[in-house]
């Protein structure tokens, strides 16, 4: 097998948080362009319709304008981006206008790591090549069956599970300097089964791993915390501070823009991209309210955070240990 088995949190240097904190550049952005998936996978709000509804979940598609202005605004950041993610709450391969986006953030300078995170499903030679021409650097796959029959039960779509790994071998050949992330969540996979999912993609990508299946999405948690995190950390304890919105921006479809890649209900709201700047939102009351109230630890009056397990799983930093020097700090 080519590819190395790592967990891709594991992949990059990761500097003590609370020493870095407060950050005058985000250490990633991340860009929704599409809010629509063509999967709604069983462990994924996706595939909650009434939870959906509940919340307001609106399907749409980011404009190549507020992309542009998006990217021209990370110019402001006292530091180059260490890297900009497009995808999450939905399949970013779904919007026609993605190799062009690439082309313009890669045609900027302003990060120096354009990931994308797909379910792979839409890929396709044309669209391979085009991406990786206009220089996508990283790409993060989900793989959610090792059969049609599998990705039916999860997915509930249907998948040619041949045609499938052929549009992923067609990416990694093309890929140049482009890394190929390929991950399985273990979801009641048999070892022979976790043999067969090395055995199929060990070779067409530079780092695969298989995660563990975690609640992170609040409001439709379906499973319990165990002793294990989505990475194979260790869980300790629950952590009543959330480090997220001292690291990220997320920029929704829209504009809108939340402080963590997990509010996918928007609950959460800081600014509105199309309103304001990048910067400003960054340095702005809304974001510095919520790190205040995250660090003086009420996470529990905060709505939708309150239910939410991603810090406990999702992610290593822990900051429930420093937040006196952290509030002073922040409030200077």
């Amino acid at each position: 097998m080519k590819a190395k088995v790592r967990a891709r949190i594991y992949s990059s240097v990761k500097s003590q948080l609370e020493n870095a904190i407060p950050l005058d550049t985000p250490y990633s952005v991340h860009i929704d362009i599409c809010s629509q998936c063509n999967f709604k996978c069983n462990f994924c709000f996706q595939s909650d319709p009434d939870a959906m509804k509940k919340k307001g979940y609106k399907y749409g598609s980011m404009s190549l304008d507020l992309f542009k202005k998006i990217t021209d605004d990370l110019k402001q950041f006292k530091q180059k981006m260490r890297k900009v993610k497009i995808g999450l709450h939905g399949e970013p391969t779904m919007h026609p206008m993605l190799p062009q986006m690439i082309s313009y953030m890669k045609s900027q300078n302003v990060t120096e790591i354009i990931e994308l995170f797909t379910n792979g499903s839409l890929l396709n030679p044309k669209l391979n090549k085009e991406m990786i021409d206009a220089g996508l650097t990283g790409v993060n796959i989900s793989v959610e069956g090792i059969t049609s029959d599998k990705y039916k039960e999860v997915t509930g779509s249907n998948l040619n599970m041949e045609e499938f790994v052929k549009n992923i071998k067609n990416l990694y050949e093309v890929r140049k300097d482009c890394k190929i992330y390929i991950k399985i969540v273990d979801i009641g996979l048999s070892q022979e089964d976790k043999d067969k999912f090395f055995e199929i993609f060990g070779d067409i990508c530079d780092e695969i791993f298989i995660e563990n299946v975690v609640p992170q999405w609040a409001e439709i948690n379906k499973f319990d915390v165990d002793t294990t995190g989505m990475y194979g950390q260790k869980v300790n304890r629950y952590k009543e501070v959330c480090p997220f919105p001292f690291m990220y921006l997320h920029f929704n479809f829209d504009g809108t823009t939340s402080p963590c890649t997990l509010d996918w209900a928007k609950e959460v709201i800081i600014g509105d991209v199309s309103k304001n700047s990048a910067l400003e939102i960054w340095q702005g009351e809304g974001l510095k309210n919520l790190q205040i109230k995250m660090l003086e630890k009420k996470r529990d009056e905060i709505k939708f955070c309150n239910k939410c397990l991603a810090p406990v799983v999702c992610c290593l930093e822990d900051l429930d240990d420093h937040t006196e020097m952290l509030l002073r700090k922040i409030r200077k």
